[in-house]
């Protein structure tokens, strides 16, 4: 059966375009479906592709492209799979005005219509200077500019950009990691940056959101001096979210931090969104860029992924993942992404990430949210998260998943009992949203109903990875 089964999960994960059907099969997927849950299985979350018309939280990126790192028509074909909302892309500066006062927006209109075309709404970071102007860098940790020539280049350049991408872009994001290693001390230029951005932005295009910082942290001090500064230039109206990054090895620890955030910024204005704007995990062990030095593998790849993702879900935080395929930078081939790529920016494989992502995008619909009403208690020493679901302003199940360390590579389960409060199940279900498995709980061994109105379940299999105990009429499979 699980042979069947597993079979069955391989071919349907890969029926793709004609032009995808090359792509290899990735050994670690093929190991995690070989390795289910020790319950029955009864069927499968089913994907769903990406539209406009469909309300979402969820984010891909699409990053990078501004300086070549990836090429899109490599893996559009891809990214409505994914099921996301919303794509994250950066504008390009540099490569749009290559000749003082021309703006060639020809390959940047290939990605926004591209998204648009597969069912994907853009967002944009206005980010990086340009060497025409000044030596500020056009990359990564770019430093900021002040006001002079190199600023009012930049604000024509925003106001072209806005200008010809009104009513495609969805939002704008102003900058990316402005708190980066050469800037740790810059939010009176990022202040100064974002106020006058905004202010170009919200006269061209008012009906767009505007989204600040992109910061490397929620945490930071940062956010907190420049927000001080924004609002004694007048600018927090400006402000419709705050985005930050999010690279910690414990996936967990940002909850607490993002939780602070939210009071900090609530005494400017309640009103302003957070928005987790880019987080990922390494699918090897890397020397550069986020989370390195640390031995990941696609096993842990795929776990802290949704393990970030469910975190920001159970506090009502929209996610973007980083990032759709593992980017070239020349010194190094990096990979965060859903989609292996070769040295020649061409997809190998699907990585397990990849389908990770659409489980989750799938299941936590705008129908469901996170709810206090449901909480899960055990006397197990083990450590977990967990998070209740209402679907329609109804309790309906809970997500949860152990969290005493950062994701390993074993495909064990633990047994461990557990006890539910504030739900009695019907007939409930058990989902693996990595596999994507949907499991039968048999009443008659593994639960109980209490007469104090929660349900008890016996040796329950969990593991590091989130799983979701929820009424079977909640799901779609």
């Amino acid at each position: 059966m699980l042979k069947k089964l597993f079979a069955i999960s391989l071919v349907s994960a890969i029926l793709l375009p004609a032009s995808a059907q090359e792509l290899k099969k990735s050994v670690t997927w093929g190991n995690f479906c070989a390795h289910p849950a020790p319950l029955h299985v009864i069927g499968e979350l089913q994907s769903v592709k990406s539209s406009l018309d469909a309300p979402s939280i969820w984010s891909i990126g699409v990053e990078t492209m501004d300086r070549d790192y990836a090429d899109f028509e490599q893996f559009r074909q891809y990214v409505g799979q994914t099921g996301a909302g919303y794509g994250r892309l950066q504008s390009g500066w540099a490569k749009t005005e290559q000749k003082k006062g021309k703006y060639d927006f020809k390959w940047l209109d290939a990605h926004v219509d591209g998204l648009i075309a597969e069912g994907i709404r853009p967002w944009m970071c206005l980010c990086y200077g340009n060497p025409l102007y000044s030596e500020h860098g056009h990359d990564l940790n770019a430093k900021l500019f002040p006001d002079g020539p190199t600023m009012d280049a930049w604000l024509r350049y925003v106001k072209e950009t806005v200008k010809h991408f009104k009513g495609k872009v969805v939002m704008w994001e102003v900058w990316n990691e402005p708190d980066g290693r050469k800037n740790l001390d810059s939010y009176p230029l990022y202040a100064n940056l974002f106020v006058r951005t905004a202010k170009i932005i919200r006269e061209i295009d008012p009906d767009a959101k505007i989204a600040a910082f992109g910061s490397c942290s929620p945490d930071r001090e940062y956010i907190r001096q420049a927000l001080a500064l924004i609002d004694e230039a007048g600018g927090i109206p400006y402000i419709d979210y705050i985005t930050y990054h999010a690279y910690w090895p414990a996936p967990e620890r940002v909850i607490p931090a993002v939780k602070k955030l939210r009071e900090d910024v609530d005494k400017y204005s309640k009103s302003i969104g957070l928005i987790m704007g880019e987080a990922g995990c390494p699918g090897q062990l890397e020397y550069g860029h986020a989370m390195p030095n640390i031995e990941w593998d696609e096993y842990k790849q795929a776990k802290w992924d949704l393990r970030q993702a469910c975190a920001h879900f159970g506090i009502g935080i929209p996610y973007s993942f980083f990032t759709m395929v593992d980017l070239n930078y020349g010194w190094m081939l990096q990979s965060f992404g859903l989609i292996r790529m070769n040295g020649n920016k061409e997809p190998v494989y699907l990585r397990p990430k990849f389908y990770a992502v659409q489980h989750v995008t799938s299941f936590f619909t705008p129908d469901k949210k996170p709810t206090d009403a449901v909480k899960v208690t055990t006397e197990s020493p083990e450590i977990l998260t967990s998070f209740g679901i209402e679907k329609d302003g109804k309790p309906v199940g809970c997500m949860l998943w152990l969290s005493g360390d950062a994701p390993t590579r074993s495909l064990e389960r633990r047994m461990i009992n557990l006890r539910i409060e504030g739900l009695q199940f019907k007939d409930p279900v058990y989902i693996d949203l990595l596999t994507g498995y949907i499991h039968k709980i048999d009443p008659a061994f593994r639960y109980h109903n209490r007469e104090d109105g929660s349900t008890s379940f016996k040796d329950f299999p969990l593991w590091d990875s989130p799983v979701v105990i929820i009424e079977r009429e909640a799901v779609s499979f």
